[in-house]
């Protein structure tokens, strides 16, 4: 077997340590820049320009001797943990200090914030220093709370309340750190607000932002936001026809959640936040309605036979195309469902209105032209009616899908 290049044991064992010295950041690190800095919260892609700048700034020689040390038995992972975990304690006092120094010099904040790359990566930073200096305590609460939070635990477990309550005394300036891990775990996050209340024994976000446990329904106005801007993230670049769809469902339910289980009156800011992301996700779901039947008749046209083959569009294109109608029809559902919380009631009639005249009539004429079509024409048309049963399917239900296809059967068998 030949040995690994030093090169590529050095960069991989590099990857590798960076890795393990990160770790336990993972409940804390999002993918998402969230438009309004969350404490407790860390956008992931900041955390490769902070290891960077600490092997050439910071830790410098301590990493190199790491790298150095842990090339010599490069799949022992276990080494490797020992040897991040060394480093990051030495990190977290290196950073303290450093954050010391940026606090009581402008100048020097201002020379961090241009290396790092702004405000918010630098408030990034001082999250991170927090979660290493906290590690200790941090990793022996949460092996005592349980993996998944559920809802019912959150607004009714007492034990939970009485461990949470007792760390948040005992660390009253890592309460964002307690409720960051707490979102992590828990299976219904807007929960987190009424376990706000019951920490706090206050009914009432008007009164629960005056209280140290704030923090807690805070992150979860946050996770509303990193929601809103993941559908987004799918409306622009997931080609899964269901992926929009999907991440719109789990923003409207957290949001859902929020209404149902937080007043907000009386916290303004937290009710702006949300209106926020109502706004900006509303008019993304607009512009989806608003082609839905365009997307609908592209994804049933029939091309005609004779026509030279390079002027057809292969089957990658034809996938898209329905894949283009199947997620138009999956975000128009939703938004019927979601009325309260997207404002599209009437761009949703509209466009609910043309599409199932779109589906109805080309449906109909697709069958019907199945008994007419012949050869190559007549495949192309079974084609386009299968997929417009499906897209039935979706719009009309089940049973008018059914209805459809044994219409398709009669035709086909008329045809023979």
């Amino acid at each position: 077997m030949n040995a690994v290049p030093a090169r590529h044991a050095g960069r991989d064992g590099r990857q590798k340590l960076e890795r393990s010295f990160f770790a336990p950041l993972d409940a804390f690190a999002i993918n998402e820049q969230l438009p309004h800095k969350q404490e407790g919260r860390i956008y992931r892609p900041y955390l490769s320009e902070f290891w960077s700048w600490m092997e050439r700034d910071v830790l410098a020689d301590d990493i190199s001797r790491a790298v150095e040390f842990l090339e010599k038995r490069p799949d022992d992972d276990e080494r490797v943990h020992r040897v991040a975990a060394v480093l990051r304690k030495k990190a977290g006092e290196a950073l303290t200090g450093i954050l010391e120094d940026c606090t009581a010099s402008e100048r020097e904040q201002r020379r961090l914030k241009m290396m790092l790359g702004g405000e918010r990566a630098l408030q990034d930073l001082a999250d991170v220093a927090k979660v290493f200096k906290a590690e200790p305590w941090l990793r022996a609460f949460l092996r005592r709370i349980p993996d998944t939070l559920s809802e019912r635990a959150l607004k009714q477990d007492r034990d939970i309340l009485d461990l949470v309550s007792a760390y948040a005394t005992r660390h009253p300036q890592d309460v964002p750190v307690i409720a960051a891990a707490m979102l992590d775990r828990a299976e219904a996050p807007w929960s987190l607000g009424p376990f706000a209340e019951r920490l706090a024994k206050v009914r009432g976000a008007r009164w629960l932002t005056k209280t140290r446990y704030a923090p807690f329904a805070s992150i979860v106005i946050s996770e509303v936001e990193r929601l809103h801007l993941l559908a987004h993230e799918h409306r622009k670049n997931n080609p899964d026809p269901v992926g929009f769809a999907a991440a719109l469902s789990a923003y409207v339910c957290v949001v859902k959640g929020v209404e149902l289980d937080m007043d907000l009156t009386g916290a303004d800011q937290w009710r702006s936040r949300i209106a926020e992301t109502r706004r900006s996700i509303s008019g993304a779901v607009a512009d989806e309605l608003s082609g839905a039947a365009g997307a609908v008749r592209r994804a049933l046209l029939v091309p005609k036979a004779g026509e030279p083959g390079e002027n057809r569009p292969d089957e990658a294109a034809l996938d898209a195309v329905l894949d283009a109608a199947v997620r138009a029809l999956r975000v128009l559902d939703l938004s019927r469902s979601a009325a309260e919380v997207l404002a599209v009631n009437e761009a949703g009639k509209r466009a609910r209105q043309s599409v199932e005249q779109t589906l109805e009539i080309i449906s109909r004429s697709l069958i019907s032209d199945l008994g007419k079509a012949k050869g190559a024409q007549k495949e192309a048309v079974a084609s386009a009616a299968e997929a417009a049963i499906l897209l039935s399917e979706i719009c009309f239900g089940q049973e008018y899908a059914a209805l459809l296809r044994r219409s398709r059967q009669s035709a086909m068998a008329a045809a023979a």
